[in-house]
């Protein structure tokens, strides 16, 4: 055995003793393919509507894709460990300005990869829509490939992109008289993809349906003990009075982000947007009241990946290779 074949065993030993102790990332996808039971029909867009793939994502270019598993900061004792609620992480950045209002702010988001660390099982609970996953469920160590990481609180920037009548609940900043509820006035700007959001909940009178409204980044692959940070930018329909919102001091040390895995997919939407509010992650292990925004914030936003990089990546690796390989020959 070379010393390539000793390392490589090495590692394989190591993921194999921390999967059953692994930080929470897991498995999101419905039976059959995976551990979470079909919500309330149809779950999903047309093209998967019982969710068999996971999230689904409307790309900027109107193609569909989906991600199987979804990421969360839980704390150490609780399904965590290291950095904790820091491991999906939103730091105030700023605020916008024009004619003495306010019109927007800008969020580093920063999500670290620390699914080999974990102390404690997680829980988990469903969604608005009915989906629940079935625990103990094996959790995922490794790198997260394809990483989306979405925002509960902002609108896509289009107005009354949603259907009439559905779930959609006002965020504490509602936007203008015309389009509220169904909007919230702040909206998302640059973002890379729409994730769908089912608003099919178990009650009478419920409009039945879903669509793509969420707005989603691009973070790439990280791998284990790896961080990747993004600058994003929201604005607002109405401005706001700079004496109606928190001071930059008011954020300083503070994460405005929480996902708990007593979140399943995009459980709700909108939230309040955590910065007009003054929502922070505060460590508690499950903070009551998950998926009622009206009560409490917890389940803010998501991050979801998939487990292996998509066949488009890795053809591009594989001929990035084989293009270095021949430049080393020559």
């Amino acid at each position: 055995m070379n010393a390539r074949t000793t390392t490589s065993s090495a590692l394989l030993l190591i993921a194999l003793a921390g999967a059953a102790s692994a930080s929470p990332a897991i498995d999101i996808r419905s039976n059959p393919t995976g551990p979470v039971t079909p919500g309330n029909a149809p779950a999903g867009p047309n093209i998967d509507p019982t969710t068999q793939q996971g999230q689904w994502f409307l790309e900027n270019n109107g193609t569909e894709s989906a991600r199987s598993h979804q990421f969360y900061d839980n704390i150490d004792g609780a399904g965590g460990g290291p950095p904790n609620h820091l491991a999906i992480q939103g730091s105030f950045a700023g605020y916008t300005t024009f004619n003495g209002q306010i019109t927007g702010y800008t969020l580093n988001v920063s999500i670290t990869n620390n699914t080999p660390i974990s102390n404690g099982p997680y829980q988990s609970q469903p969604n608005t829509h009915g989906e629940n996953r079935l625990t103990p469920w094996p959790r995922y160590v490794g790198t997260m490939y394809d990483v989306r990481f979405c925002a509960h609180w902002a609108d896509d920037g289009i107005p009354l992109n949603f259907q009439a009548g559905s779930a959609n609940i006002p965020s504490n900043n509602p936007g203008p008289a015309s389009t509220s509820p169904g909007t919230s006035n702040t909206y998302a700007m640059g973002y890379d993809a729409l994730a769908w959001y089912s608003y099919n909940q178990p009650l009478p009178g419920t409009i039945i349906g879903g669509s793509y409204q969420v707005p989603a980044w691009d973070f790439g692959n990280i791998a284990v003990g790896q961080t990747v940070t993004r600058a994003l930018t929201f604005a607002f329909y109405t401005p706001l009075n700079i004496a109606a919102v928190p001071p930059p001091t008011f954020f300083q040390g503070q994460d405005l982000l929480i996902s708990r895995s007593t979140e399943v997919k995009i459980g709700t939407y909108f939230q309040d947007d955590p910065a007009i509010g003054g929502i922070f992650d505060r460590l508690q292990p499950y903070p009551p009241g998950s998926f009622n925004p009206q009560t409490s914030q917890y389940g803010n936003s998501s991050v979801f990946f998939n487990p292996v990089p998509a066949p488009g990546a890795a053809a591009a690796v594989a001929v990035a290779g084989l293009f270095a390989a021949r430049r080393r020959r020559r």
